[in-house]
């Protein structure tokens, strides 16, 4: 079974104990640009490159601790009114560093950005009303692999999910820096995106299993793994399975049909028939796994490259689908296109049992 891109031999650790989370306090980098155009403002934060770290994950097997970054781009509406829905995006597996070193931090202080490879999709879900947090995960990419590193990516957004919560009331390293946000955001009502290997953590954080594993005030209401990397499970009722089941939670697949890293299918295999929510296969036609991310798309992987999607047209699917399904799930409104698709998009929609 395929299980993602990797770009050089890893090994495969795993960590079956209880996550608990450390984080080195830093001051809070900041940057902020206005976009008067589209009505969307843009914020870079960054409590540094060794700012938190997860018990159990290391850099490799046997090796200590890894450190991790906090690090995200923020799009939001440039007028925040009310309390807005938060959609947090969580990059896959590439090299950390743009010298093609598997290590963190990087020596030469040349991060790849690979957050930064869906600012065009958070920027449209920011015009939608949507405040959206990408996040960086190079520190898991240098480190362990396997079930672990889902656990890290895991918990790395649920720290973030935490910074934005404690923000929201005026508290914890982001306050004072992000003030304009508090009170506006709604971290009831959070939508989660994880492309690649970042499906798996998107997925594993909002398992039935982990769901009590949230932070405190947080609760998340609709989760996209986009082109997901495959997990493997003997069985149905197997762990791997139970980690990575949701059935009370609406979610969508989206996986192209000429990708050349995963299939996606495992997710929907796993919930169907068990689901209290309606989740959704989705399949753009000739969409491969990398176009999705802007940082990306120099690497054509599909398997199809004569009859395949250009950069453009894949990320117009994802700002059709992906902020209809948000919509849908986080602020109420119903878009036909969610369960049906359209010409070019095909939806498989299994709907709640009982």
């Amino acid at each position: 079974m395929i299980t993602g891109m990797a770009l050089a031999p890893r090994k495969i650790g795993a960590v079956t104990a209880a996550v608990a989370f450390a984080m080195v306090l830093t001051a809070p980098h900041t940057t902020a640009t206005p976009d008067h155009r589209t009505g969307v403002r843009k914020i870079e934060y960054s409590l540094g490159d060794r700012a938190f770290q997860v018990p159990g994950f290391h850099t490799e097997p046997g090796g200590p601790v890894a450190d991790l970054e906090l690090t995200a781009v923020v799009h939001a509406p440039r007028t925040l009114i009310g309390k807005r829905p938060v959609v947090l995006l969580a990059h896959g597996y590439w090299k950390p560093c743009q010298s093609d070193q598997w290590v963190w931090p990087c020596p030469q202080a040349d991060a790849f950005p690979s957050y930064r490879g869906y600012d065009y999709l958070g920027q449209e879900l920011a015009r939608q009303g949507f405040v959206v947090v990408s996040v960086s995960v190079n520190g898991v990419n240098a480190g362990e692999m396997g079930q672990s590193a889902d656990i890290a990516r895991a918990a790395l957004m649920s720290r973030h999910l935490e910074l934005l919560r404690d923000l929201n009331d005026g508290k914890g390293p982001l306050a004072e820096r992000l003030k304009a946000f508090r009170n506006h955001l709604d971290l009831t009502n959070v939508g989660t995106l994880g492309h690649s290997r970042g499906g798996r953590g998107a997925v594993y954080q909002a398992s039935d299993r982990h769901a009590a594993e949230l932070p405190a005030g947080v609760r998340i209401r609709a989760v996209l793994p986009l082109a997901p990397a495959d997990y493997y499970a003997p069985d149905p009722e197997a762990p791997e399975n139970l980690d990575y089941r949701i059935t009370k939670i609406p979610f969508a697949v989206m996986t192209g049909s000429c990708d050349g890293a995963v299939n996606g299918g495992s997710y929907v295999d796993n919930a169907k028939g068990r689901n209290l929510a309606p989740i959704h296969a989705v399949t753009p036609k000739h969409a491969n796994h990398n176009y999705f991310n802007t940082e990306w798309s120099y690497d054509n992987d599909s398997r199809c490259p004569d009859t395949g999607l250009t950069p453009e047209q894949q990320r117009a699917v994802a700002t059709t689908y992906i902020p209809a399904f948000f919509r849908q799930y986080l602020l109420g409104q119903h878009n036909p296109i969610v369960s049906g698709g359209w010409p070019g998009v095909d939806v498989v929609t299994h709907q709640p049992i009982g």
